[in-house]
């Protein structure tokens, strides 16, 4: 029996398929092409997604669902969130038994639909068990990750048991892993940092200085910080560590990000972005994000200024009504102490 199955063939599945077979474990990645499928197991390359590297003997793939699920009881997603429900139509059609699956989410995305992460999800629709999943977030390109680059990811469970499979399997000399027992406050934070990229890129783009910069990102925080508290119950110490913080910094100043490159892109005006080949989450979330915190009564300035460029209102327009706004609570002298009461 294989030891991991990884549903997904991304980067992110290849680069924990290639930790886990560095530790001697055979892994089984579902790849929905045949194509590629057979590239991995003949080629021992993912000539979509990382074509320069050749990877471990531990990794096969297949296209076949009923084979990756009956393959092995340690599961690890790594698809796009909105992929999440497809994934649970999947398992009920096939009627397989789940009882005894243990689960791992690496996927920073929420589910726009249901307003829902992904781990609770699994909760609802394929009655998993909380204490049988755990997820996985922090600063980690998945590019780097496999080039050995030192790396620290935090990983949450209700269950010491989940966290210790799923840690003493992937960890290696150049990947660690802090464990917490904040499920939502990991998973939230890998969703929010993705927005936090796209305003970045964003001011960048438009082409303002440092100084512009400095203080979007501060307020930017403030919100995320805020929303991750408020709405979805994460802990405070949780948000300013690695999940939303570290990987904020690692993600808003880097060309790797996708999210980035977005807020980038829709700076010039570029819309056109093909969004099955190149993924976005933040894209995806950030509406739904903004709902929630009107709904909740949280002044969200710098994520409106955001979905009002994404929707597409003229980025140095959006800039000047988010001015007008600052402004405001500037004169003000409102602060950031309602976080932390």
């Amino acid at each position: 029996m294989t030891d991991f199955a990884i549903f997904g063939a991304g980067a992110m599945a290849t680069a924990m398929g290639i930790l886990l077979a560095s530790n001697g474990h055979n892994v089984l990645l579902y790849a929905r092409r045949d194509e590629l499928a057979k590239s991995i197991n003949e080629k021992r390359r993912n000539m979509d997604y990382m074509p320069q590297v050749i990877l471990p003997e531990g990794i096969r793939a297949t296209s076949r669902f009923y084979e990756w699920i009956s393959a092995s009881d340690n599961i690890i997603l790594a698809i796009p969130s909105r992929s999440i429900l497809e994934f649970c139509e999947l398992v009920k059609a096939r009627k397989h038994r789940l009882k005894d699956k243990t689960w791992l989410s690496v996927i920073k995305g929420i589910n726009v639909d249901l307003r829902k992460t992904c781990s609770r999800i699994l909760v609802e629709k394929l009655k998993v068990e909380e204490k049988n999943i755990a997820v996985l977030s922090g600063p980690g390109f998945a590019t780097e990750i496999v080039k050995g680059v030192p790396t620290i990811n935090v990983i949450a469970s209700k269950s010491r048991d989940t966290i210790k499979l799923f840690r003493n399997a992937l960890v290696t000399e150049h990947f660690m892993l802090k464990t917490s027992d904040d499920v939502i406050g990991v998973e939230i934070g890998g969703v929010l940092k993705n927005i936090g990229s796209i305003t970045i890129g964003l001011i960048d783009g438009i082409g303002f200085g440092d100084n512009t910069r400095g203080f979007v990102f501060t307020y930017c925080l403030h919100e995320l910080i805020e929303i991750g508290v408020k709405i979805f119950k994460a802990k405070l110490w949780t948000l300013l560590d690695l999940p939303l913080l570290g990987d904020l910094l690692c993600t808003a100043f880097s060309q790797k990000s996708r999210n980035r490159i977005i807020g980038l892109l829709f700076s010039k005006n570029i819309k056109n972005i093909p969004e099955d080949s190149f993924v976005s989450e933040g894209r995806y979330s950030i509406r739904v994000i903004q709902s929630m915190a009107r709904e909740q009564g949280i002044s969200t300035p710098i994520l409106d200024f955001v979905a009002s460029v994404l929707s597409g209102a003229n980025p140095m327009s959006a800039f000047h009504t988010l001015w007008r706004a600052l402004k405001e609570d500037v004169s003000k002298n409102i602060t950031f102490k309602r976080l932390y009461v």
